[in-house]
């Protein structure tokens, strides 16, 4: 029997025909209930990226007292290796190019000095706090509870790509945790998954009764054969990006390009994350030069980026990225050229509404400026990020449920209605 004659007679006419009937890329999941369609894609740096390197305060003569030899120089046309000039103040990493032109687009909100109150050099604990938002209860994470306070209902609403699924989106709601999605299948050829299906829906299609817990299960079950026709109808589709998007070749690039491919499907996802490591940099650390260990992460996260954002093209407009680190570096290197875990770093959000701007006061590097007089002060709450994500973007007012604990300082990132 094929899938298509299968989910017909479990499901009913009316309904197979309303998931499966023309083009498969433009099935719609009902999202009048999913913040009105707009998508949030959260990308981890995870390892602790160096804030200072990535966006340089280059009129600092202290940052080059403290750096040295990692020391990103001024901006200089004919110098490769020196700082892009964002604003006449901060210069970007040369590898974050790319970036340079979402700024110039005015979608990019840089916010250089983020972290978070009582801060830990712990690698666990600032991703845990950071995902979780909040200090007290850990046990959910602060996506998950956008998703709880939603009455909407889809699989693939909300998704993590990697090897588990993010603390972020952990918690009651449910949220899908993929590899990729080719890995989402019951691990068998198509002909055994065919078997398999028709098997389970003799099953799931039996009466349940009035027994509670066979109704759930039949449920899920009647579920789990319809997404996984539903993602097989979007991978047997040949996917290329458009606009000229050229993701990656790793895990990082491919989970973004899958996110795009979901967020064009139209099946309803709203939330997204994804993780890139490689910025743990305790050693050879490198300057601006192209071959330096950070300037190479910096190069494979800027253009994982900008494929997603050139392959989204006009989607954009409803479509955030915001990027994040658990904490940031020492101010000055270290001897084996390198940094050693610090606190606030840079976190970047550009898409729609998002005015370009560089956000927090800038607290400076003098070593009474440091705190600790080691480490780069906080002058924002990653909680005052989120928030305005929360409410501008998703259309969630409910910060004392989504934030609990926390008061909401104002940073602007969208521009007016």
């Amino acid at each position: 029997m094929k899938r298509r004659q299968f989910l017909k007679g479990l499901l009913g006419v009316a309904g197979a025909n309303a998931l499966l009937s023309g083009n498969p890329l433009s099935f719609k999941v009902n999202t009048a209930k999913a913040a009105q369609g707009k998508t949030l894609i959260v990308i981890f740096q995870r390892g602790g990226c160096d804030g200072l390197n990535a966006v340089i305060p280059y009129l600092e003569e202290r940052y080059y007292e403290l750096r040295p030899t990692i020391g990103v120089r001024p901006p200089d046309a004919a110098d490769p290796a020196a700082a892009l000039d964002i604003n006449g103040t901060f210069g970007f990493h040369p590898a974050l190019a790319p970036l340079l032109d979402i700024y110039q687009d005015g979608q990019l909100a840089i916010l250089p000095t983020v972290h978070y109150p009582d801060a830990t050099r712990s690698h666990f604990s600032g991703q845990q706090f950071i995902e979780s938002g909040q200090r007290l209860n850990e046990s959910d994470g602060w996506l998950n509870r956008h998703l709880q306070t939603q009455d909407f209902v889809s699989s693939f609403r909300a998704v993590g790509f990697g090897n588990e699924l993010s603390q972020s989106l952990r918690g009651s709601a449910t949220a899908a945790s993929l590899t990729s999605l080719n890995a989402f299948s019951l691990g068998v050829n198509d002909a055994e998954q065919s078997l398999l299906l028709q098997n389970m829906g003799q099953v799931y299609s039996q009466d349940a009764g009035n027994n509670p817990a066979k109704k759930l299960l039949h449920r899920f079950g009647l579920k789990v054969t319809q997404d996984l026709d539903l993602i097989q109808a979007i991978t047997n589709q040949t996917y290329t990006p458009a606009n000229g998007a050229v993701y990656p070749d790793n895990s990082y690039g491919r989970s973004l390009m899958q996110i795009a491919q979901l967020t064009k499907s139209g099946i309803g996802l709203e939330l997204a994350t994804a993780s890139v490591g490689g910025w743990d940099n305790h050693s050879n650390q490198g300057g601006g030069e192209a071959g330096g260990r950070q300037a190479r992460s910096h190069a494979n996260f800027a253009l994982g980026i900008t494929a997603l954002y050139k392959d989204l093209g006009t989607l954009m407009q409803d479509v955030v990225i915001m990027t994040q680190t658990e904490f940031g570096r020492t101010a000055a290197e270290n001897g084996s050229g390198g940094t050693d875990h610090g606190y606030a770093s840079s976190w970047y959000a550009m898409g729609g509404g998002i005015q370009s701007g560089v956000y927090g006061q800038w607290p400076g590097l003098a070593d009474d400026q440091l705190q600790q007089g080691r480490f780069l002060q906080r002058t924002v709450d990653y909680r005052d990020i989120y928030a305005e994500i929360l409410t501008n973007h998703l259309q969630n007012n409910a910060l004392s449920t989504l934030l609990p604990g926390h008061t909401t300082t104002p940073l602007g990132l969208f521009s007016a209605l």
